[in-house]
């Protein structure tokens, strides 16, 4: 039997109605770790930029290939599929180089529901490449709430995808984009913008390799000085990557409560095996 051609476009009937993974996929994309898990609660459109034809095709609920840089192209398969907005409630635009498994995943979309988030990224890894130290997991921190979320890894709720899409063509490095975002969110009431740390993901490459190796003519800091410019925020890039407002930490019970709630068990358990 024949294996099925690549096509552009492909679209199954949808399984899992709030959370979608829209990700730009090289070779060596390490998304197959993501989808392995039975109980996925997302879906994936692989958005495959090499020249392999049909490469990642089985891995993916929607697909298609498409050359370019990353945020180009995004902003383009959003104007051409701009049903997948109003389909989903979030959606995360990771890079390919991530490292993570499906239940990872599923918490990290369950975290930024559960919390209302406009905007987020999991944190990194301590053993990750990164940019930003301030990115990187946290100690006992749940979540981070912030005012900056990097290009690697951005989670947005549709509100905000909505506020911020039209950014993603305006820097073909993504340079820039990632200190807009948060400002345009909450100028438009968006504002619950947070680093998930309870879900932490690794980053296995050096920063930016392939993307510059693919696409030699970029140049990063004219992205970034004509993006900020644009949206007047040429000095955000000074604090807007300290900007940390309060957090979400585990916290143990004091004893006295502990004991209390074990005594109550205790108690619980009593009534329980005496009940007629």
């Amino acid at each position: 039997m024949s294996r099925e051609p690549a096509r552009r476009w492909r679209e199954p009937p949808r399984r899992h109605p709030r959370n979608l993974i829209l990700l730009r996929a090289g070779d060596a994309s390490l998304h197959g770790e993501w989808t392995r898990g039975a109980d996925r609660d997302f879906d994936i459109f692989v958005s495959y930029y090499g020249q392999a034809e049909g490469r990642h095709l089985d891995d993916a609920d929607y697909y298609e290939s498409r050359p370019g840089p990353k945020w180009p192209a995004l902003a383009a398969l959003l104007r051409d599929h701009p049903s997948l907005v109003d389909a989903y409630d979030a959606f995360w635009l990771p890079d390919d180089d991530l490292a993570a498994d499906t239940d990872v995943l599923n918490r990290m979309f369950a975290f930024f529901h559960a919390h209302q988030l406009a905007l987020a990224q999991p944190a990194l890894t301590r053993d990750s490449f990164f940019t930003w130290s301030t990115l990187l997991q946290a100690p006992r921190a749940q979540l981070r709430f912030t005012g900056f979320v990097e290009v690697m890894a951005p989670l947005f709720s549709r509100a905000a995808l909505r506020v911020c899409a039209p950014t993603f063509d305006e820097s073909r490095s993504g340079w820039g984009l990632d200190w807009v975002w948060p400002t345009l969110c909450e100028r438009a009431g968006l504002g619950r913008i947070a680093i998930i740390d309870a879900t932490p993901v690794r980053h296995t490459r050096p920063v930016g390799g392939e993307l510059y190796r693919r696409h030699p003519d970029m140049v990063p800091r004219a992205d970034a000085e004509r993006v900020l410019k644009k949206y007047g925020l040429d000095e955000v890039r000074a604090v807007a990557k300290y900007s940390f407002r309060s957090q979400v930490i585990e916290s143990t019970l004091p004893l006295r409560q502990r004991v209390l709630f074990w005594l109550k068990r205790i108690n619980g358990r009593r009534k329980h095996a005496f009940r007629p």
